[in-house]
């Protein structure tokens, strides 16, 4: 009985964190503009990076969980980042798309700001939501932005205390099957 205890205090570690690694989080992230980046305009690309999903253009989802972006430029994306208002269509600020960049044109001098949130085949944010942003300038160089913006909704998780669990019950196992071996645990 012991042993049996042992081996599954071995393999229960291993199965709980492959399957929370299993479960990460897409992410997204802006990789032009980069953030404070002086561009000359009037045409502005922006370029992104998506991990963990694969896009699917909404016309073409056919589940809910069929993602795709949202590039808005200027737009304030807090209406949308609880994932009960959909991100409207028809406004030519809001682009919804599937593809890696999308080109803004005749973007006026001046400071602006781009955001890209992931969303559902409904239009709605992903929860929690994942929703990078960056600053920039068209035409002439902005004055001192930070180098990066705080990542909110990068998808990133606090450290989750499953991995540390695991090792906790991997040893005890290690340590009781080395108690029976010795002899020192209960006799009959």
């Amino acid at each position: 009985m012991l042993r049996i205890v042992a081996v599954f205090g071995l393999v229960l570690p291993f199965a709980l964190a492959s399957t929370a690694l299993a479960q990460q989080q897409p992410q997204v992230t802006i990789t032009s503009p980069a953030n404070g980046a002086a561009v000359p305009g009037p045409d502005v690309t922006v370029t992104i990076q998506v991990t963990g999903t694969t896009l699917v253009p909404a016309a073409n989802a056919t589940k809910l969980e069929d993602m795709h972006v949202h590039y808005l430029l200027d737009v304030d994306p807090t209406p949308y980042l609880d994932g009960t208002t959909p991100i409207p269509a028809g406004n030519p600020a809001i682009v919804h798309a599937a593809a890696l960049s999308n080109t803004f044109s005749n973007v006026a001098p001046g400071p602006h700001k781009v955001t890209v949130i992931l969303g559902l085949s409904d239009h709605r944010a992903v929860q929690p939501p994942i929703a990078p942003s960056v600053s920039f300038s068209v035409g002439a160089a902005q004055a001192a932005v930070p180098a990066q913006l705080p990542k909110t909704g990068d998808g990133s998780t606090a450290p989750t205390p499953l991995p540390i669990a695991g090792i906790a019950v991997a040893l005890l196992a290690i340590a009781l099957l080395g108690v029976g071996r010795l002899g020192l645990g209960h006799r009959r």
